[in-house]
């Protein structure tokens, strides 16, 4: 399983790591919106989870550009979050997020992907179409 991890704290990419290493993923981690962007514009990935404050990209704008065009349109999004607020849980419904979790509830992730993601190398990924769910 390849997951792209973009957010710019190296001590959550850490606790994500952490936390999925029971799924025996392979993490590749951006610091920026940008890099994450170009990184997945090119390679294929099982699932993406992004902060939503990178620098120079926003997550918002990175999943937006991703779901126009790429090879990762329909790749499942998890956004961390540190605080949930209303308008950011309707920007992620609207960019069709699988989920939103707060930097406290990193520890959700590992049963989230348990659940939902699967690792299909030669297929598409099908998006749920459950509304996104907040793990607060």
């Amino acid at each position: 399983m390849k997951i792209l991890v973009a957010h710019r704290q190296k001590q959550t990419v850490e606790a994500i790591r952490s936390v999925l290493s029971s799924v025996n993923p392979v993490v590749l981690h951006t610091e920026s919106g940008l890099d994450g962007l170009l990184t997945s514009r090119i390679e294929h990935f099982d699932l993406i989870i992004c902060g939503t404050d990178l620098p120079v990209v926003t997550g918002f704008e990175m999943v937006r550009s991703l779901r126009t065009s790429s090879v990762n349109r329909e790749t499942a999004v998890v956004f961390v979050v540190s605080r949930p607020q209303e308008p950011i849980l309707n920007l992620c419904r609207a960019l069709n997020a699988l989920a939103v979790v707060g930097e406290n509830d990193l520890h959700t992730l590992a049963d989230l992907v348990r659940d939902n993601i699967s690792s299909r190398p030669d297929q598409a990924w099908a998006p749920l179409s459950a509304p996104v769910r907040s793990l607060y």
